[in-house]
């Protein structure tokens, strides 16, 4: 019988972002008719690339911990995955931006951005005969260096979450790629020792890199990810304030 880890991953990730989103101080769920279409869109891109990538082999799924059910190749874990996680991350952020109204990272943020645009396109430039480390550094150098176009005030906030998201990733990925991820080394370049996943990597194309069990690689992944939903959470944020001033 499966174990259904997967799911219990997901329902973990959301389980207490989702209850306090009603709680009368946070009140993030005034906040979803941004945040849905936000996480929806970066759903729906996210998910066609994981669609290819399955496909072509560069990572897959143990049924062991499936419940089962497959929509476009992917189990219905994976596609949970892209609400669990978006959620949990952009609540995370809203909150920060509630009771920290100042940027905590100062003017340094752009700094921090323009530091990670560069190693970003340096590590597309070198790895890009490796599908997922070459094609993920590279959408986050697009995505960096559009936020550097125009002047993101929010940006701050959003390293510091992504900083502070970065413990809790790790845990959750170190569980999907490796249930008992903790008895491996904090940073190692063995994946081939690494069994009992949830989700496997093909290690031609990505760093070959871990920490513990988690790929190096799946950082960028979720800066990407965190960063596109916030993105889109701000940008439709924005237009909802637009529509009331135009309509008081």
């Amino acid at each position: 019988m499966n174990d259904l880890t997967y799911l219990w991953v997901n329902l973990a990730v959301i389980s207490i972002p989702f209850v306090a989103s009603f709680d009368k101080r946070v009140a993030f769920f005034q906040e979803w008719k941004a945040f849905w279409p936000a996480c929806l869109l970066t759903m729906a891109c996210f998910i066609a690339w994981d669609v290819i990538f399955t496909a072509r082999g560069v990572w897959g799924f143990n049924s062991d911990h499936l419940a089962g059910i497959d929509l476009l190749g992917l189990p219905i874990e994976e596609w949970l995955f892209f609400i669990t996680v978006p959620y949990a991350c952009v609540f995370t952020y809203a909150c920060f931006k509630k009771y920290i109204p100042k940027s905590p990272l100062g003017f340094g943020h752009r700094g921090l951005t323009v530091a990670m645009t560069g190693l970003c396109i340096g590590i597309a430039l070198g790895f890009s005969d490796r599908a997922y480390l070459g094609l993920t550094s590279a959408l986050c150098a697009v995505w960096l260096f559009g936020t550097l176009l125009r002047w993101r005030s929010w940006m701050g906030h959003f390293w510091f979450a992504y900083l502070v998201l970065l413990v809790p990733f790790v845990i959750s990925n170190g569980v999907l790629t490796g249930l008992d991820f903790w008895s491996y080394p904090f940073l190692h370049n063995h994946p081939e020792a690494i069994a009992d996943h949830i989700v496997w990597y093909n290690n031609e194309e990505n760093s070959g890199w871990r920490l513990f069990t988690m790929p190096v690689d799946d950082l960028l992944y979720g800066l990407l990810l965190i960063g596109i939903n916030v993105s889109l959470f701000e940008a439709f944020s924005a237009r909802g304030s637009s529509s009331v001033q135009i309509h008081a």
